[in-house]
């Protein structure tokens, strides 16, 4: 699938309540695997995602790292701890982590994006 169909399907599929055949139907099938498969697919996707919520992802190494730094923020924009949801934080000082989800704020620092395996900027 290239991009313009994949935004296309986009357009009609994104964050509404689909009925269930619908969701079997082979359109939506292929958005689904292109969204899962596909990098620039997925990048756009993520890239619209972000946008919309206000996240300036442009720093990031990747739209992977980004999204996954802005699923570990609360709607006020602090990191939350204790979500066994959260893989990655990023601290204002600059460290990223991977949270030890044993009740503390404890985490393991990483220096490489997990993803994409850029060497992580302080």
């Amino acid at each position: 699938m290239n991009l313009e169909q994949f935004k296309e399907l986009h357009t009609r599929f994104f964050g509404k309540q689909l009925p269930e055949e619908v969701l079997a139907s082979e359109a939506y099938e292929a958005y689904a695997d292109a969204i899962h498969e596909d990098e620039a697919c997925y990048n756009w996707a993520t890239a619209e995602k972000l946008k919309a919520k206000g996240f300036d992802y442009a720093g990031y190494c990747c739209m992977m790292m980004a999204d996954k730094v802005y699923q570990s923020l609360d709607e006020d924009g602090e990191t939350k701890y204790g979500e066994p949801d959260v893989i990655i934080n990023k601290w204002d000082e600059g460290l990223y982590g991977i949270p030890i989800h044993d009740g503390g704020s404890s985490m393991v620092v990483i220096n490489y994006c997990p993803w994409c395996g850029t060497k992580l900027a302080k």
